[in-house]
């Protein structure tokens, strides 16, 4: 995965295949008992957008929408958090 890929507005990340996913209580949790990460505000919301279809800029709109925010201090915790979830091994591009 090339940083170029990343930053790209048009990339489509998406969930690895075979991890481990439950929604509990609206939020999601991620992983194994024990090591289990819990999604929750705009993470969560982030996460759920994951479909495979959608590009980080349609990630970016849903976060702006939903929570009134502005694009400009969205789009970096956005991308910041894929990359934590690609170097976990939970998003692939």
């Amino acid at each position: 995965m090339s940083e170029q890929t990343v930053r790209d507005l048009d990339a489509v990340p998406h969930r690895v295949l075979g991890t481990r996913i439950r929604l509990v209580r609206g939020d999601y949790w991620i992983g194994g008992e024990g090591d289990a990460l819990q999604l929750t505000g705009p993470a969560n919301t982030i996460f759920a957008a994951l479909d495979g279809l959608r590009s980080v800029a349609g990630v970016i709109r849903l976060v702006v929408t939903e929570y009134d925010a502005d694009p400009e201090e969205v789009a970096p915790d956005v991308w910041e958090f894929l990359d934590d979830l690609t170097d976990r091994g939970i998003v692939a591009w």
